[in-house]
This record gives C-alpha cells, structure tokens and sequence, in this order.
C-alpha cells in the first residue's frame, strides 16, 4: 500500500494518482486536495492541521516538551533586500 504523498494516509492498491516530476521523483496522492495543497499552493504538511504529519509532530512536542528544529527553507525562496 503507497502512503499519500503530503497527508501521509494509506492508499488501497489502485486508486489515488501518481504524480511524475521532470527530474524522475514520484508523489501519491490520495486526492486532489492534497495534490493542489502540494503542487498549486506549495503548503508544507507539516504546517497543516489535519495531515498525519502535523499530528506526529504535534505528539512529539507534548512527549518531549519542546518544538522540532525549523527546516530549511526551499531553494528559489524570495529573499528580502537590504535597504540602503
């Protein structure tokens, strides 16, 4: 069974679509809410509420009792100008 590709639930053999990228990577979706979410809006599932990723971290943080190290930013990321 393939794990959806940004809500991270299952998927029954057969169903889904598959989304192939120029550079030769794969992602499964479940629906096309996660498939816009991801490809359209460019949202992060860890950042939103109702992925399966976004509940593991929200579980770690209660167990360890402080938050997870930030992640790097995505590469052609607009970067703020210094004003002169």
């Amino acid at each position: 069974m393939a794990k959806c590709s940004f809500c991270g639930k299952a998927m029954m053999k057969g169903s889904g679509t598959l989304f192939a990228k120029k550079d030769g990577t794969a992602y499964f979706f479940c629906s096309n809410k996660c498939q816009k979410n991801m490809l359209s809006l460019k949202r992060s599932p860890h950042a939103t509420k109702w992925t399966e990723f976004h509940h593991d971290e929200k579980k770690a943080v209660k167990k360890t009792g402080r938050k997870p190290a930030k992640r790097a930013k995505r590469k052609g990321s607009k970067k703020k100008k210094k004003k002169r």
